[in-house]
């Protein structure tokens, strides 16, 4: 398996030596949707955009479910994604991320684990010297065969707490001990940033009974951009009571910043932690209120 974050530096040498196998994505989403334009103007060479809400159901429950796997695989082959293929996902945001890693998770989800995220993304890239673009690149039909992994996704009905599970919950602390009312401002903007809308929906407010919280913004260097190493990361689980040789969940607000839990977890040597995609959007307008907790 392709280890699961990588570094400007080290991309910019694959890129240099003109690896075949080199698959690169921008993943980015803008406040209007997928940021396609921005990605035109400038990405990095052999890039290719990466439209992680393509092919993507969606519900008054699910906020973005998963594609049916013949549509991911007929998706990702159009993209030039074959067996040997290594792709390498970015985002182009100016803190923090939710998209890259979210494509991380969903391609692992679909069998294909030969998959990196560049830390820092494109702001890191060009604050380290490394030319941007604007030409497009085309790939043949590539080959690669889909193959989900159910193990690596959480639905609601999985849920049972008190039956030794790890929930991880990457909302703010305010979110997770029921401070703020929800739908939150900040649910609402998640959720309207995907075209989702939350007026008329009735949420609980809390957390899953028994969940810990890690706030996905404490995997990020100080740079608010770049992920933390292992050594801190492990630190950072074990601030939390989080033990990594037990079975894990990651859950936030709409199955996407509950990724970066995974590429934490992933980069801390543990590479089977689910993710609740439908996360709060989901149990908090179906839970009853003996298994949420403030």
């Amino acid at each position: 398996m392709a280890s699961p974050v990588v570094t400007p530096e080290w991309l910019s040498s694959q890129i240099e030596a003109r690896h075949k196998d080199l698959r690169i994505f921008d993943t980015t989403i803008g406040p209007s949707g997928p940021s396609i334009d921005e990605f035109m103007s400038a990405h990095i060479e052999g890039a290719q955009f990466f439209n992680v809400k393509k092919n993507a159901p969606f519900t008054q429950y699910l906020p973005l479910g998963l594609p049916d796997p013949a549509d991911f695989q007929d998706y990702v082959r159009s993209l030039g994604i074959n067996a040997s293929s290594h792709v390498i996902l970015y985002e182009n945001v100016e803190h923090y991320g939710f998209a890259a890693s979210r494509a991380w998770w969903l391609l692992r989800v679909h069998g294909i684990t030969n998959v990196s995220l560049l830390s820092g993304g494109l702001g890191r890239w060009k604050k380290e010297g490394h030319p941007v673009t604007d030409k497009q690149v085309d790939y043949e039909k590539g080959d690669v065969t889909v193959k989900v992994n159910k193990s690596l996704v959480m639905l609601y009905d999985d849920i049972k707490p008190g039956d030794g599970r790890q929930f991880v919950d990457t909302r703010h602390a305010d979110h997770f001990n029921g401070k703020e009312k929800e739908p939150s401002a900040y649910q609402t903007m998640r959720m309207e940033l995907l075209g989702l809308k939350s007026d008329g929906l009735a949420f609980q407010t809390g957390h899953i009974a028994g969940a810990v919280n890690i706030h996905y913004t404490s995997l990020y260097q100080d740079d608010t951009i770049s992920f933390k190493g292992k050594d801190e990361l492990l630190k950072v689980f074990q601030c939390a009571g989080v033990k990594l040789d037990r079975p894990m969940s990651s859950t936030c607000y709409i199955g996407f910043t509950a990724c970066a839990l995974v590429l934490a977890a992933c980069v801390c040597g543990k590479d089977d932690v689910s993710v609740y995609y439908g996360s709060w959007t989901e149990y908090g307008q179906r839970a009853p209120d003996a298994s949420v907790e403030c």
